[in-house]
């Protein structure tokens, strides 16, 4: 009865190191935590800035057959997005769930991921080979690290603490992005530009880092463990039936009752409607500006790396002082400073495309410049602020529902690639873009002007939609705690007629629900 018990393939569990808190969440922890998010540049730098460019320069592939496995790549990581919150969510059933973690299962998982990345730089294979390998690696680069980022939430229920981390993790992020994009930059700059080898001898190298420091996150970090009583109160709403097909149909309801029932949330909406315009806006900049250097500048490749690695130096000391501001002042002001000074860089980016000044490479530095201060504020402040807004659920509903917030947020970040992609694709290849497999081909003035007019207008368009829903957030910190504590409080056995008048003007005004109609609380 004794081994039974202890193995049980529940409770035998709650004592691994993946759901033991380990002494105080400081710095040293923080960084642990925020080794993960390398993912971007371990994938991305190779596999998602120079892609476009090496794709129609060494690959012959014309914009719209890029645009088409993007956008293709993207439709899959809606799917994945809308699936992997919910599936995170439920890992508890699963034995390999409670043994390895609902989020850290995940983290995990990313090593075969990375390894999976080093097959998609590669020149002289057909379209289909592209097409199949770049869908799918996209399918999971911007939706296997959504569990991830739930980890604060299940750490720590303070909103300091957890600002703290997000903080400390946006500046280990930029540290770690300055090295590799300033040693790319550099290995770039000595290789001929015309071999496309050096993308996959670098994407080798960024993998292998990627995979060190994903395992530093998953031995430095923790999550909560659901016990069986919290597991049937978890499924207390969804009766699980014999039949497959039913069931999987049931799940699927299921999730979209649950988007439905977030999307309803009045700072989460809005949280989303920031964050998709800004990943848009980020998102065409990304796909235009290697052209734009190239093809309208007449500049190297390299220097694209050098501007993503000064970006993300100068951004280790904004994020710094952001990280302190946010939990001063409410994330609305910061929202207006970081698009107002992003709106300013797309003007300079226009202005170099039409005048082109001598010393092109200074003013290029400059208009950068304000896109870096922008850029890495409006990188830092959603992720930033999301930790705290799953609490509002928990509120509404008396459920914990993170994994299925960062599905929801994901499938707006896929959605928003998918318009951009289209969009700056589609636009390039009527404009007459010609394609080369042997490095950079001349381009006519036309393609040049729509790269100019992209990288100024097109982006600042998205740029003011995210300034909008940012000047009207109203979530701060002093009204997250207080939604926290009255959770606290409904946790600990409380009953809702206590609650202040304080409490239900901020339940209305971050929801947009009258507390008195909550019924998530017996």
């Amino acid at each position: 009865m004794d081994t039974q018990k202890k193995h049980d393939g529940w409770n035998e569990y709650r004592n691994r190191k993946i759901y033991t808190p380990r002494g105080k969440i400081g710095i040293l922890r923080s960084t642990g935590y925020g080794m993960y998010s390398f993912i971007g540049s371990a994938v991305g730098l190779i596999c998602y800035g120079y892609i476009s460019f090496f794709y129609t320069s060494f690959c012959g592939l014309t914009p719209m057959q890029v645009a088409f496995l993007l956008v293709f790549g993207r439709i899959l990581a809606s799917g994945v997005a809308l699936w992997i919150g919910h599936f995170s969510d439920s890992l508890y059933r699963f034995k390999f769930g409670r043994k390895y973690g609902r989020r850290h299962f995940f983290i995990l998982a990313t090593i075969p991921f990375f390894i999976y990345a080093m097959f998609i730089p590669i020149a002289g294979l057909n379209f289909w080979y592209y097409f199949i390998t770049y869908s799918v690696l996209l399918a999971f680069f911007n939706t296997i690290h959504l569990p991830w980022t739930t980890i604060p939430s299940e750490m720590t229920d303070q909103f300091e603490v957890r600002t703290k981390m997000g903080t400390v993790r946006a500046v280990v992020a930029a540290l770690l992005n300055t090295i590799a994009a300033f040693v790319v930059a550099r290995v770039l700059g000595a290789w001929p530009k015309d071999d496309p080898k050096i993308y996959l001898y670098l994407q080798i190298g960024l993998s292998i880092v990627g995979i060190i420091f994903a395992l530093i996150t998953y031995y430095t970090t923790w999550e909560h463990f659901v016990t069986k009583n919290e597991a049937a109160l978890m499924e207390l709403d969804q009766k699980q039936g014999s039949n497959i097909s039913a069931s999987r149909w049931q799940n699927f309801k299921a999730t979209f009752k649950e988007f439905q029932e977030i999307f309803k949330i009045k700072t989460f909406r809005k949280h989303l409607f920031i964050d998709g315009a800004d990943q848009m806006a980020g998102n065409l900049n990304g796909l235009i500006l290697t052209y734009f250097i190239v093809n309208v500048l007449g500049l190297n490749p390299s220097v694209t790396a050098y501007l993503s690695s000064l970006s993300t130096f100068i951004g280790i000391f904004i994020m710094i002082v952001a990280g302190y501001v946010i939990n001063k002042y409410a994330p609305r002001y910061m929202y207006g400073i970081a698009y107002g000074m992003a709106l300013i860089a797309c003007t300079g980016f226009g202005i170099l495309g039409f005048v082109m000044p001598g010393h092109l490479v200074t003013w290029l530095l400059v208009a950068q410049t304000f896109y870096i201060f922008g850029g890495q504020l409006y990188g830092f402040l959603p992720g930033t602020v999301f930790p705290s807004l799953p609490v509002l659920d928990t509120l509404l509903t008396g459920k914990s529902r993170a994994g299925t917030f960062s599905s929801l947020a994901g499938l707006f970040e896929q959605g928003g690639f998918v318009i951009t992609n289209l969009l700056g694709e589609g636009v390039l290849q009527l404009s007459g873009f010609k394609s080369s497999t042997s490095g950079a081909a001349d381009q006519s003035p036309t393609v040049k002007l729509v790269l100019t007019l992209m990288i100024s207008v097109g982006v600042g368009i998205f740029f003011l939609i995210a300034m909008y829903n940012g000047l009207t957030f109203k979530a701060d910190k002093t009204k997250l705690d207080l939604i926290g504590q009255e959770v606290k409080r409904l946790q600990d056995g409380g009953v809702k007629a206590d609650a202040s008048a304080e409490v239900k003007a901020v339940t209305w005004e971050l929801t947009g629900t009258d507390y008195d109609k909550i019924t998530g609380w017996k």
